[in-house]
């Protein structure tokens, strides 16, 4: 049976905190919501201990067999004097 015991298809793993979830694609800004994580945070998948940058809106296709692991990063802030060109 590939439920969890829950009865959700799919678990996810943000910053420390389980969510169950039914879909098998979901956009990033939506999983952030759910979560209540802020909308302008860095979002990171990881797997096998390495660190992947998940993008804004991207969709994620989630696996039924494997809690997905995730960690958010405040953005950089950049200042206007470093965007100029030497």
């Amino acid at each position: 049976m590939s439920y969890w015991d829950i009865g959700m298809r799919h678990i996810v793993d943000i910053d420390g905190q389980p969510l169950a979830i039914d879909v098998e694609v979901i956009e990033t800004t939506a999983l952030l919501a759910r979560e209540n994580r802020p909308l302008d945070r860095r979002l990171w998948q990881i797997r096998a201990g390495e660190y992947h940058p998940v993008l804004p809106n991207q969709l994620i296709r989630l696996e039924e067999d494997q809690v997905t692991f995730f960690e958010t990063t405040p953005l950089p802030i950049v200042n206007a004097d470093q965007r100029l060109a030497a």
